[in-house]
């Protein structure tokens, strides 16, 4: 699969979160400003040198940035039957321009209870999913309140009659109601399963990941090859990655907000930011 960041997007994500002007970076490169614009514009290919100097001014990992450069590396297939224990169904949510945001169906299938994570701004597909899928979802979990993660949440709430979860710090629309903010490591069931919320600011103060079995949705906390952008805090993104992600096994997978599904194993290997 495609990755959502490519290499340009993650120099910038890099650059912008340690508060560097592309004439720093310039600077500290010997790279030209033009060179690095082109770069972050997809326009330019940098060579193996070029990406060694900016790996290294940005606290990047330079083999793991060239194999994304060069396109050397998506990760693996995602394994459908990673847990039999849960059923996890991908929605794929276009929201315009092409831009696209993934939610997901989460069932326990011992109990057949299920939960919905995020909304990917778009209630009424997810709605549609739901019944093709003949599901009766009681939770709604969100990562996030960014508009392609919670956008349409109410109707989603209203449709579903789902209980919404969100992090103690996540900032959700006032209409919302029947929401429970979970602190750290709190956890609810789901049938017979429990879901463990993991606080990892750093997008967003709010933000949050929810870990079930061998599986955590991580909303924009990571992405494959990459990771969201700091908008609250670069260096809160990048400890909350560590610290409750790459903590868990390797071979949890991660299904992020965008992008393609990955695991805790490949990220460790060749995400470029670690």
């Amino acid at each position: 699969m495609i990755l959502e960041d490519e290499f340009g997007d993650i120099i910038q994500k890099a650059r912008s979160g340690r508060g560097l002007s592309i004439a720093q970076v310039a600077r500290e490169t010997q790279i030209s400003q033009e060179q690095l614009s082109k770069m972050e514009n997809y326009t330019l290919k940098p060579t193996a040198e070029q990406v060694d100097k900016i790996a290294a001014v940005l606290g990047l990992s330079a083999p793991k940035l060239l194999d994304i450069a060069m396109k050397r590396w998506t990760p693996e297939k995602w394994d459908v039957n990673f847990d039999n224990a849960i059923t996890v169904v991908p929605l794929s949510v276009t929201l315009g321009s092409g831009y696209s945001a993934y939610c997901y169906l989460l069932t326990c299938n011992q109990m057949k209870a299920t939960a919905i994570v995020d909304t990917g701004g778009n209630p009424d597909q997810v709605i549609t999913a739901v019944n093709e899928n003949n599901l009766k979802p009681s939770l709604i979990l969100i990562t996030h309140e960014h508009s392609d993660h919670a956008g349409g949440l109410r109707k989603l709430q209203v449709v579903t009659q789902a209980h919404v979860i969100a992090s103690k710090a996540a900032a959700l629309p006032s209409e919302v109601r029947e929401c429970t903010k979970l602190e750290d490591g709190a956890e609810i069931e789901l049938g017979s399963r429990r879901i463990k919320i993991l606080h990892t600011p750093g997008h967003t103060q709010g933000s949050c990941c929810y870990y079930v079995s061998k599986a955590t949705f991580v909303g924009d906390t990571i992405f494959a090859g990459s990771v969201g952008r700091g908008g609250f805090s670069y260096s809160s993104l990048l400890e909350s990655i560590r610290n409750k992600i790459f903590t868990l096994d390797d071979d949890v997978h991660l299904f992020p907000g965008h992008g393609p599904i990955t695991t805790v194993g490949q990220e460790k290997a060749h995400n470029p930011f670690f």
